[in-house]
């Protein structure tokens, strides 16, 4: 579609105001803003190490090799406008936000764990109803008793954390490729003031009409204040993030293994590097 097609869409939405068709209209032309603008990106050689700078968005895609296709060719692009599938947050696309800089292998590892939650947390003896969360990396995962044990509460819960079942991770082989895009630049600083789980960025009122409604209540307290469940090192983004972005892909153990996926992904976006879930390059872009 054209952005005037999409333009159209926003502006025969129902559910939108005056004030929201504005705001997504505006996120609809920044998109293509950036996606005419050329965009600086990390070179890698074969073998090399990747290390990703705070601000990288990542995003897995469970349809792998036709999901990459897609994207490639319309773009990041959520589900209000392409197949229209139920979500929390039908109007944006949920990337992951990088808060400081990781070398990749280090970003899979502590992705790959799991997230607890500390119920009912005990000082002196004392119940003070408080709770707590953490991220227990994978490497760590075989010390859980251990690591429990350090904290005394009335109960403990443990879960995956969200991006070892979105993206390609050390725990599942369904999602087999995760793109990597550049977010560190002025062009995706500016697709990121449309990131609706930022509360500065769209006050409760304003965001409503951009969220599941069945979900906008503990939407609006969840995001002023995130913990490792619903976390902050995600971003929602109205609209979308174009694929002149894309500087990586990480593939998964499955794709990494066959030769003729990495060659068709190479053909596909030949700028962009291919790594794997050892934080290797294994197709380079320089």
């Amino acid at each position: 579609m054209t952005k005037e097609e999409y333009i159209n869409i926003v502006n025969e939405n129902m559910l939108l105001d005056e004030k929201g068709k504005k705001k997504l209209v505006e996120q609809i032309k920044k998109y293509y803003e950036v996606k005419n603008s050329v965009i600086d990106k990390a070179k890698y050689n074969f073998g090399d190490t990747v290390k990703l700078k705070k601000g990288t968005l990542l995003h897995g895609t469970y349809k792998n090799l036709d999901g990459l296709k897609e994207i490639l060719k319309d773009g990041l692009i959520s589900s209000w406008f392409i197949d229209g599938r139920l979500s929390k947050y039908p109007s944006s696309v949920g990337v992951w936000n990088l808060k400081k800089d990781y070398y990749l292998k280090d970003y899979i590892n502590f992705y790959s764990g799991g997230t607890i939650m500390y119920s009912g947390i005990f000082e002196n003896g004392v119940d003070t109803k408080k709770n707590q969360t953490a991220v227990i990396p994978y490497n760590e995962m075989n010390n859980i008793l251990d690591t429990v044990s350090k904290i005394d509460c009335h109960m403990w819960t443990l879960e995956q954390t969200k991006e070892a079942r979105f993206m390609p991770s050390l725990v599942q082989d369904r999602v087999q490729i995760g793109i990597i895009f550049s977010g560190n630049n002025n062009h995706s600083l500016e697709l990121l003031k449309g990131d609706i789980l930022n509360p500065n960025n769209i006050n409760d009122d304003d965001v409503k009409p951009f969220v599941n409604q069945d979900y906008y209540e503990k939407f609006i307290k969840q995001r002023k204040y995130k913990d490792d469940f619903f976390t902050d090192r995600e971003s929602a983004i109205l609209f979308g993030l174009p694929s002149n972005l894309i500087e990586g892909i990480l593939l998964g153990r499955k794709y990494e293994k066959d030769n003729e996926i990495l060659k068709e992904i190479k053909a596909l976006i030949p700028e962009a590097y291919i790594c794997n879930l050892d934080g290797k390059v294994i197709v380079g872009n320089r």
